[in-house]
């Protein structure tokens, strides 16, 4: 998967750090990768698991 613009992608320089704020609109298990070549396949993945608000 990729995206073609910027508003969902966040580069950071080797040594740094960034924040990224992701808004989910239901609870769930949810996967990430990073989207650079080869960086997926040396592991850069995690999950979220994402609770119910209760609203």
């Amino acid at each position: 998967m990729a995206h073609d613009d910027a508003l969902h992608m966040a580069h950071v320089l080797p040594g740094c750090q960034g924040d990224m704020v992701w808004n989910f609109k239901r609870a769930g298990q949810f996967d990430f990768a990073c989207l650079i070549p080869g960086h997926y396949q040396a592991g850069m993945t995690g999950s979220i698991t994402v609770l119910a608000s209760g609203h």
